[in-house]
C-alpha cells in the first residue's frame, strides 16, 4: 500500500531541510541588523541541527532568541532541536510559542502541523495545515493540502485523504504524491483504468518512479489482464530497485479483491 508517510516540505530533523520563513518587516540601523544577525544564528542553528549537532545547534538558537526574542523563526527551530532529542512536550511549547510570536505565518503553521501528524496526533494537525494552504502568502497551498491527505490517511479518514490529494492536485496539477496516493486508492476500490491514468501520469513526472508505485503498476495490470504491462513494471523495480522490499515482493504481488 502507499500510505507511508511522506510529507512534503518538512523541517528539520524530520527531513533535514531548513523551514524558515523569509516574513519580516522593515527594520532601519542597529534594529535591523540584530534582527539579521538574529536570523543567521537560526540559519546556523539549522545547518548544525543537520549534521547532528544539537549542543551547538541549540546554543544558536538560544542567541538567536536573545538577540531578538519576537523571532518565530528561532523558536521553530528550538522546536525542531528538542523534537530530534525525544522531548515532545518541549517541542510542542517551543512551536507555540512561535504561533504567538508570529500567528499568521504559514511556515510556522504548516511545521506545526507537521510536528502533531508525525507525533501522533494526524487529526489535530489538519486544522493547522488548512490555515497554511489557505494563506495567501504561502508559496505552496499544494503541498500543504497533500500533507493533510497523508496525515488524513492516518486517522484513518480515507474519504476525507481524497478531498484533500484532489485539493492539491487541482492547485498543482503536477504534483507527484497526491497521484501515488489516488492512484492506490482507485486501486483499493477495483478501478484499475483510474489508477493506471494516475501512476502513469506519476511517472511521467518521476521517470525513475519509485518501488511503491511500481509495484503498484505491476498489480494494476494484471488486474486489468495487460501481462505484458506487468512485466513492464517488474522489470523496471528490478532494474531500478533490485535491493527494495517491494522487488521481494514482486512474487507474490497478486492482484487485489
Amino acid at each position: 500500500m502507499i500510505r507511508h508517510l511522506r510529507i512534503l516540505s518538512l523541517c528539520v530533523p524530520l527531513a533535514l531541510a531548513a523551514c524558515v520563513s523569509n516574513q519580516s518587516a522593515p527594520e532601519f540601523g542597529d534594529k535591523m541588523d540584530i534582527k539579521r544577525a538574529s536570523q543567521d544564528n537560526v540559519t546556523l542553528a539549522i545547518e548544525y541541527l543537520k549534521q547532528g549537532d544539537r549542543n551547538t545547534a541549540m546554543a544558536k538558537v538560544q542567541k538567536a532568541i536573545e538577540q531578538d526574542p519576537s523571532n518565530a523563526n528561532a523558536y521553530t527551530a528550538e522546536a525542531l532541536i528538542y523534537n530530534a532529542d525525544g522531548e515532545q512536550d518541549k517541542a510542542r511549547d517551543a512551536f507555540k510559542t512561535a504561533m504567538r510570536k508570529s500567528p499568521d505565518d504559514p511556515e510556522v503553521q504548516n511545521d506545526y502541523a507537521t510536528f502533531l501528524c508525525q507525533t501522533g496526533k494526524p487529526k489535530d494537525s489538519l486544522d493547522y495545515f488548512l490555515k497554511a494552504a489557505n494563506n495567501a502568502h504561502y508559496s505552496t497551498p499544494d503541498s500543504a493540502y497533500s500533507n493533510a491527505g497523508l496525515c488524513a490517511l492516518l486517522i484513518p479518514d480515507p474519504a476525507l485523504a481524497e478531498q484533500y490529494f484532489r485539493k492539491a492536485l487541482t492547485l498543482n496539477p503536477r504534483l507527484p504524491e497526491p497521484m501515488a496516493q489516488l492512484a492506490q486508492m482507485a486501486y483499493s476500490q477495483k478501478k484499475y483504468l483510474t489508477a493506471r491514468a494516475f501512476i502513469e501520469r506519476y511517472n511521467e513526472l518521476v521517470p525513475s518512479s519509485r518501488p511503491d508505485v511500481l509495484l503498484l503498476g505491476v498489480n494494476n495490470e494484471r488486474a486489468l489482464g495487460n501481462q505484458q504491462g506487468a512485466a513492464d513494471y517488474a522489470k523496471q523495480l528490478l532494474r531500478l530497485y533490485p535491493a527494495s522490499q517491494q522487488a521481494q515482493e514482486l512474487d507474490q504481488a497478486v492482484p487485489r479483491g
